[in-house]
């Protein structure tokens, strides 16, 4: 039942081609996790109302916590990825737990979330397009402009080989991480601002004050994206030994790095000062301290940075996404046509289309609504791609447990059930705080935003009524999902 994802028992007889395997080594799936992840885009733009609106200095405590909560998850995830080897991970690890129709519910909610969180960052570089690029160009173009120029870019990249799309992801990552290092490294070696280089941002007093549950959130947001490590393991080289290790290493450095950039901004503006400035002036919150301390000209290339940075993290949920699409082809959820591969470049080349279609759109919609890139677009859409990844990766974690306990595949306790118990609760938390203050997640108190989980909720609902469906009118791709 749970053998090794293998399409060449399901793939078109007059498609014979498969996704190019053995093509990716550790790093070049954590490259291109983290950059979904997209730590520039993180620092930039949750950190200063993570500060203003959570726990002011205490930030870097806030990443820690969320880096172990996500930790913890990792141990039943990587666990999991030795004995069930998909390219839909969480469906297919909620179908090996706890059955094929909650695994479809998870398949509807994953690609929701990820269509929308992708749609999300459309809006989000058409926006700073307008700000950074329109004054150089010396042009009006709308912010939808900007992204449909992204969506073709995107496209045309994605369908070039997941081999190409991991070397220029790990430029742009390297690239990103870099210019933020690089102020980092320049701020500790000034000596940090008013209070010095101090520990006290990782104390209790710190970490533990204000409003703690919205600081992690909002952390917690910027680690989207390390879960598709198990998305890549038909492409990759022993994927029973690489996903699990590129899952540690890409939420460890996601951790260290954050924390330990975050740690140095608060320094440089001190404890007493942070808070007022991230209230006041949060789009410049970083700009301000690379001006001080790297000057104008790596600010501007900082500037430019962003823009790139959001383009790795959308080439990176492309991917993620057309791998959702053509496994769920190859499963006979979805259309054969779908699970075509390209000749040449070894991508699922139809599956990358479609996805492409459906962001055109719902980006259609935004804008013949008149939406506001950053207020709607961005800020609405990524609090409900957010929601349902968090609630994804909570129920994988029970799946986890219920997995192990059927097949007695892993018996070390801590891996198979103390810590995707944990890591489980602790994520149902993290979604309770993202309900509560989704306020201030989206910026808006829209009976719309507050409708978020019910939307969460009820295309779960309609995954479960179609897995039942399936079950009894088509018993055969029943069958098939998830296997």
């Amino acid at each position: 039942m749970n053998e090794p994802y293998s399409p060449t028992r399901l793939v078109d007889a007059e498609n014979p081609v498969e996704l190019k395997g053995n093509t990716l080594g550790l790093w070049q799936i954590v490259f291109l996790v983290i950059s979904a992840a997209a730590p520039l885009t993180g620092m930039l733009g949750a950190v200063p109302p993570a500060i203003s609106l959570g726990n002011g200095a205490g930030i870097p405590g806030a990443f820690v916590i969320a880096g172990v909560v996500l930790l913890i998850f990792s141990v039943g995830f990587a666990s999991m990825s030795r004995h069930v080897v998909r390219a839909g991970a969480f469906y297919a690890y909620i179908t090996a737990g706890l059955g094929r129709p909650l695994g479809m519910a998870g398949a509807l909610v994953a690609l929701m979330s990820y269509t929308f969180i992708q749609i999300a960052l459309y809006g989000l570089f058409g926006f700073f397009c307008t700000v950074i690029l329109s004054p150089v160009l010396h042009t009006a173009m709308p912010w939808y402009g900007y992204s449909l120029i992204c969506v073709a870019v995107v496209q045309f990249t994605g369908i070039r080989g997941i081999d190409l799309n991991s070397r220029l992801l790990g430029v742009l990552m390297c690239l990103e991480l870099g210019i933020l290092l690089l102020l980092a490294i320049a701020i500790v070696m000034h000596g940090g601002g008013p209070n010095g280089l101090t520990l006290a941002p990782f104390t209790p007093e710190h970490v533990f004050s204000g409003h703690l549950g919205i600081a992690v959130m909002f952390a917690f947001a910027s680690f989207i994206g390390f879960e598709a490590t198990a998305i890549y393991g038909k492409e990759c080289r022993d994927p029973k030994v690489t996903v699990p290790r590129a899952t540690y290493v890409s939420v460890m450095l996601i951790l260290v790095f954050f924390a330990f950039v975050t740690w140095t901004i608060v320094c440089a503006y001190g404890l007493n000062d942070v808070v007022a400035v991230a209230t006041k002036q949060p789009g410049d919150f970083w700009f301000i301290q690379s001006g001080k301390y790297l000057g104008g000209a790596v600010t501007t290339v900082m500037s430019f940075l962003l823009l790139s940075s959001i383009f790795a993290s959308l080439l990176s949920f492309h991917n993620t996404l057309v791998r959702y699409i053509h496994a769920l082809s190859l499963e006979g959820i979805l259309p054969q046509a779908l699970n075509r591969v390209h000749e040449k470049y070894r991508s699922p080349y139809v599956a990358s289309y479609l996805q492409t279609l459906s962001v055109c759109v719902l980006l259609g919609l935004f804008i013949a609504a008149g939406s506001d890139a950053f207020n709607i677009v961005f800020s609405w859409s990524s609090a409900l791609g957010t929601i349902g990844i968090v609630m994804l990766q909570a129920v994988t974690s029970f799946s986890v447990i219920a997995f192990f306990r059927k097949t007695r595949k892993d018996t070390r306790v801590w891996h198979s059930f103390v810590a995707p118990l944990v890591g489980g609760i602790g994520l149902l938390y993290i979604g309770v705080i993202l309900v509560r203050n989704l306020d201030a997640l989206s910026g808006s108190d829209s009976p719309i935003v507050k409708s978020f989980p019910w939307i969460v909720f009820a295309v779960a609902l309609c995954g479960v009524v179609i897995g039942l469906i399936l079950r009894k009118k088509r018993p055969d791709i029943y069958a098939r999902f998830g296997q």
